[in-house]
């Protein structure tokens, strides 16, 4: 069976570029990264997810990280700094340059920056490789997560990425029997000759988790995934740019219907030109501009938008919030931030326009509810 991972765990690593990939149980990639101990209690965390703020708050509290809105590298130095105001403001991590996987150098004060590929509530989309430069610079470790586009939509490692984390769910076709993250990280060494490059920070992340995941050849009890799991994975990757082709089609038309709609307040999809990122978007993202769709609705100062987001919900057919994620019905669902959210619309293989028959129906509930 550890044969049978580790075979698949390559095949994935090829797709991407990576030196090597590990596949382990989470709950999502914030929890799998707090089980891998990649960032020490002493270390400084940068992070652009704020639809994942409430799990880094929690998992990482001890890190006091800090959050970034806006994922350009000018808001990532600017954090990264012990105190933007001072003329002296550290960037660079001091002390040993030992890994964590070398105990007798345990190395503090290291600086990790967290983006997602595509995310963040309105869907934005960092621009990979001026990040990577900007981490370059001052010795950061950036860590994407890159499960909303996939591998099929993006490929950060190519783009400058250190580690990259993927949720599986969408790969498997919604037939894990848990949730299931996947860890790439990139080559040390790229190029030959005078174009060989070295990548310092990249043999570090290597080392780190090879410490904390073991060989990626020989699965751990710790990392070993059930055999239905492996094969899920295995068997969803034969058919998963056929399958994927068909979430990003449909995601872009549903996208185009909501725009048009008048009871939608903001359509935030990287495919519609009044996205922020719509000029960069094609040079991130593969094949299209992936399978999600942030919306609200229009309302009125009375009823607070979670209110007004969950009574839609309960008029729509078409939410499927019980079905497996990643499985090929369209779902619906909610991506929050304190105060503001935003309904969360991930694009099936289903048939799109009998999505967009069952959200007209819905909004009609929605704007003229049934008297009692």
């Amino acid at each position: 069976m550890g044969v049978m991972q580790a075979e698949v765990a390559h095949r994935f690593a090829d797709v991407q570029g990576a030196r090597a990939t590990w596949f382990s149980y989470a709950r999502h990639t914030p929890d799998l990264l707090a089980k891998l101990g990649l960032i020490g209690v002493h270390d400084r965390l940068v992070v652009c997810a704020d639809d994942f703020e409430p799990a880094f708050r929690e998992l990482f509290r001890w890190n006091d990280p800090v959050f970034v809105s806006d994922p350009t590298p000018q808001a990532f130095l600017r954090a990264s700094m012990d105190d933007p105001d001072s003329e002296e403001a550290r960037l660079i991590p001091e002390g040993s340059p030992a890994s964590y996987a070398h105990p007798a150098g345990i190395h503090a004060d290291r600086l990790f920056w967290f983006v997602e590929s595509e995310g963040c509530l309105g869907l934005r989309v960092p621009h990979i490789r001026a990040l990577a430069e900007a981490a370059a610079a001052v010795g950061a470790i950036i860590i994407v997560d890159n499960t909303i586009p996939s591998y099929f939509g993006c490929n950060p490692i190519s783009l400058g990425a250190h580690v990259v984390l993927e949720a599986l769910d969408r790969v498997a076709e919604g037939r894990l029997e848990k949730k299931v993250v996947a860890t790439s990280v990139a080559r040390s060494v790229v190029g030959k000759g005078r174009r060989r490059l070295v990548s310092p920070n990249s043999e570090e992340a290597y080392r780190l988790l090879s410490f904390s995941l073991g060989d990626p050849d020989m699965p751990t009890r710790a990392t070993a995934l059930s055999e239905a799991d492996v094969c899920a994975i295995s068997d969803g990757m034969d058919s998963f740019a056929g399958r994927m082709r068909r979430h990003v089609d449909h995601a872009h038309a549903i996208a185009e219907y909501l725009f048009c709609h008048p009871a939608v307040g903001h359509v935030f999809y990287p495919g519609l030109k009044s996205h922020p990122d719509r000029a960069l978007a094609p040079n991130v993202l593969l094949h299209g501009f992936g399978p999600a769709i942030d919306f609200s609705l229009q309302g009125t100062h009375d009823e607070r938008m979670m209110v007004r987001h969950l009574r839609f919900l309960t008029t729509c057919t078409c939410s499927h919030r019980d079905a497996r994620a990643g499985g090929a019905l369209t779902r619906i669902g909610i991506a929050a931030k304190r105060d503001l959210n935003y309904l969360r619309l991930f694009a099936g293989t289903d048939d799109p326009l009998s999505i967009a028959d069952s959200l007209d129906q819905a909004l009609r509930l929605f704007c003229n509810p049934p008297e009692p």
